[in-house]
């Protein structure tokens, strides 16, 4: 199992800013230190038990017993390894350290398999408590990895290495691989360490549902099947130990943990989800495909939770001084190498009274091409618009930790009305509770050409009008919608923005006949056209209030024990007001996230092949 070793890097320098900018040293964590990521999974059990529920054609559940899936050490680091962008970015350098050799990933060069003098084995696979866990790693940083360091550091700090300029530099470190043997990029990345990463992922809790479903071929035969889904999120945790010179110890703790009935909750459950449709009753061995890929996509997710939750402390968020102040055209030194996204939001800050204020907050439009890759004269900068607040030049902007998903509350009221063999009825008049989710697309796919543009979903549940008149006998029991669509937002001024847009949906009601004692069954298709005027009150937090026009495209009405119905729903006024929250869980857009520092990496690989 190999060892990662990372730093930081950024292409701006803390001595070439103005004293104004900071009141503490948190502006060098966009500098350079080391981060020590762990490549092996903790694993609490590679063997957990599912409760199972059936599922017949008439909606009846009841619980069958329990399956049991297993979660290999080698299948856990694997998966770690292909999320370990996401926790470890190109912002940071990487070192791997795999028995007696290392290789040093930089963001201009790859060095592969360089010597080491003393062989740091890996650490040792078991299956413990976190705590246990905890203990472990930290006893093999303090034993295998700390010598190492002191050693390295030790020398550094007699010869004052940090006040030394690129020139002194190079000749200490080549000094030392001399006399130590230690390649002296190794000893480079050694000198700026500071903090290590381990990983740890407790017992799975989940759940695995089969139901039984009726289909129809192309030629009308009706048949069974069984649609099997497990659900089972990843709870993954982050342990972070600072290096103080002499040992590692305990800095930080950050999981990717919600609670069951809180907003991110259910964006986490989301994408901890898979499902298969057999024809057969599925069995205990048809659970760990359905749970390999479960995983896959829940463990995506906890990467992205974590690397949001981490960025909320300041030594590990990337800052920069502005230099252009144009509020809709602010220039920041950081871009592509660093991960900075289109729509990506930074606030600003500035020292006041000698304490650092946030002064205003702004998105990034036009992510700059940061590449170290690349010469200096071809790297651009980043724009920023500022949408709240204020900035100058010399102010420093520091990411904003985000996702660019939401979760949405709202309500909403459609003006529509139901009619039968072309009568009016008084019912189909619906007030919608919304709950839903909201995510930017060009955050996502990182495309300037998608700034701006949401992809929402949400399920309502609503209240309708009975009948009235002639029809006074149909009583509503209830309404429910899903709807899919798209949202254009363009700020305006001072957290003040337009919103332009459609939901394309399909809802359902159910009417109680007190006449025939049955129940009428209505779902009809529609579009909303819609507009609306919202307000941020901060990155993580807006209201909209909007308007729209319903145009149902096709009804289909009919009584449960048989029988259809003319009936057509009329179009009508749609007013609603909603709610959109942050989420540190990308939830069902998990698998749309894009690494802007791909295009870097690519860059780095080619000019190392030119070598």
């Amino acid at each position: 199992m190999p060892l990662f070793l990372s730093t930081p890097a950024t292409a701006q320098s803390t001595s070439s800013r103005p004293a104004l900018v900071t009141a503490d040293d948190t502006v060098a964590a966009s500098e350079r230190q080391a981060v020590l990521a762990l490549s092996r999974l903790g694993l609490e059990t590679q063997r957990m038990q599912f409760p199972v529920t059936f599922c017949n054609l008439k909606g009846l559940c009841l619980p069958v017993g329990s399956w049991t899936v297993n979660l290999s050490q080698a299948d856990a680091d694997r998966v770690l390894a292909s999320n370990m962008s996401f926790l470890v970015p190109s912002r940071y350098d990487q070192m791997i350290f795999e028995g007696d050799t290392a290789s040093f990933i930089t963001a201009t060069r790859t060095f592969n398999k360089l010597p080491l003098n003393e062989r740091i084995p890996a650490l040792p696979e078991s299956s413990d408590s976190y705590r246990e866990f905890d203990r472990r790693l930290l006893n093999h940083l303090n034993t295998h990895i700390a010598p190492q360091m002191q050693q390295v550091m030790g020398v550094a700090a007699e010869a004052r290495y940090q006040e030394m300029n690129a020139q002194e530099r190079g000749t200490f470190l080549r000094e030392q691989a001399r006399a130590t043997g230690m390649p002296a990029e190794v000893l480079e990345a050694l000198v700026s360490s500071g903090y290590a990463f381990g990983f740890y992922l407790p017992r799975l809790q989940g759940s695995i549902t089969i139901r039984q479903v009726e289909r129809t071929t192309f030629g009308g035969v009706k048949y069974i099947a069984y649609e099997t889904s497990i659900n089972a999120p990843a709870r993954t945790r982050m342990l972070i130990y600072r290096f103080d010179g002499q040992t590692f110890r305990k800095a930080l703790e950050v999981d990717a943990q919600a609670s069951v009935f809180s907003l991110d909750g259910i964006a986490q459950r989301a994408s901890a989800g898979a499902s298969v449709e057999t024809l057969f009753l599925p069995g205990n061995s048809d659970a760990q495909q359905i749970f390999d890929d479960a995983f896959k996509s829940s463990f995506k997710d906890s990467t992205l939770a974590l690397s949001a939750r981490l960025r909320e402390h300041r030594m590990f968020a990337v800052s920069t001084p502005v230099l252009s102040a144009r509020p809709a055209a602010i220039q920041l030194a950081i871009g592509n190498q660093e991960d900075i996204r289109v729509d990506h939001p930074v606030t600003f800050r500035r020292v006041i009274n000698n304490r650092e204020r946030e002064i205003g907050w702004g998105q990034v439009y036009q992510p700059g091409n940061t590449c170290l890759a690349q010469p200096a004269e071809q790297r651009t900068p980043s724009y920023a618009r500022l949408v709240n607040g204020r900035v100058d030049e010399a102010d420093l902007a520091v990411e904003h930790p985000w996702t660019g998903v939401f979760a949405t509350l709202g309500i909403s009221n459609h003006a529509t009305a139901l009619d039968i063999n072309e009568q009016f009825t008084g019912a189909g008049d619906t007030t919608f509770f919304d709950l839903g989710f909201s995510g930017n697309l060009g955050y996502l796919r990182n495309n300037p050409s998608l700034s701006g543009l949401w992809l929402n979903f949400g399920l309502g549940l609503g209240a309708s009008d009975d009948g009235s008149d002639v029809f006074s006998h149909l009583e509503s029991s209830g309404a429910i919608r899903f709807n899919l669509g798209l949202e254009k937002q363009t700020h305006l001024s001072s957290g003040l923005y337009a919103s332009l847009g459609a939901d394309l949906g399909v809802e359902a009601y159910q009417y109680d006949d007190v006449l025939a004692f049955d129940e009428l069954q209505v779902v009809t298709w529609g579009i909303t056209p819609k507009a609306g005027l919202g307000y941020y009150f901060s990155p993580n937090t807006r209201i909209l209030a909007s308007a729209g026009y319903h145009y149902p495209l096709s009804t289909r009405a009919e009584y449960k024990a048989g029988g259809r119905v003319d009936a057509d729903m009329q179009p009508g006024l749609t007013l609603g007001i909603s709610l959109a929250i942050h989420l540190d869980f990308a939830g069902p857009y998990a698998g749309l996230m894009t690494r802007p520092s791909d295009q870097c990496n690519q860059l780095r690989d080619r000019n190392n092949r030119s070598f």
